[in-house]
């Protein structure tokens, strides 16, 4: 009896000619997304290819919260399994429908190597993280700022899905994410007693 060990990799940003998914994620606004990605297989092994599609929300720690594909979310796409050669690409194109925004939902590619193997097999696990915002932008009057035990609060009081683009806290950059309808983003900046919050939708908040 032949015994296997997974392990699974996870990579939700890919860039370059690493193996995976470009681009990891894709944005767009109203009721409709139409869009491209492309899989790389830069190893010299064929690799079998699985696609899955799955809801998520990324919650107030940052943490990718997976569920069941929103049974009101129709995506259309090609094959869903396939071998792809060594070092070789494949774009896959991809229709989605939904009778309302904001919405996030992700195709997850796993990749396999595809010829028999004995011992450990590596499962690479590659998300294209798609967000689809409401046709109303975020306001500046949707969010406010609160410091507390060395964390920004970040409290989105509206129910519109918006994005911030950087956090800006001791001169450091501290990236960006989204923040989900009525969610109270938390953001780690210790010994730091200011931030300034950019948002994509056109506008920056301070901390006093």
């Amino acid at each position: 009896m032949k015994t296997f060990a997974f392990i699974l990799l996870s990579i939700v940003a890919v860039s370059g000619r690493a193996q995976g998914i470009a681009p990891p994620i894709a944005e767009y606004r109203g009721s409709k997304a139409s869009g491209v990605f492309e899989i790389q297989n830069t190893s010299d092994s064929a690799m079998a290819v699985t696609l899955e599609t799955k809801s998520f929300v990324v919650d107030e720690r940052g943490g990718v919260q997976y569920s069941d594909l929103d049974k009101n979310v129709h995506i259309r796409m090609g094959a869903s399994s396939f071998i792809l050669a060594p070092r070789d690409t494949r774009m896959i194109f991809y229709k989605a429908s939904f009778p309302a925004s904001p919405i996030s939902f992700s195709i997850i590619a796993t990749m396999t190597r595809a010829e028999q193997q004995t011992g450990m097999r590596l499962k690479f696990v590659f998300p294209h993280m798609i967000y689809v915002y409401q046709k109303e932008k975020l306001k500046r009057s949707d969010v406010t700022l609160e410091m507390a035990n060395g964390k920004l609060l970040i409290h989105n009081t509206s129910q519109k899905l918006g994005r911030v683009g950087e956090v800006i806290a001791s001169k450091q950059d501290l990236g960006g994410f989204p923040i989900y309808p009525a969610q109270i983003r938390e953001v780690l900046i210790p010994g730091a007693a200011q931030a300034t919050v950019k948002f994509e939708d056109g506008f920056s908040l301070s901390t006093p």
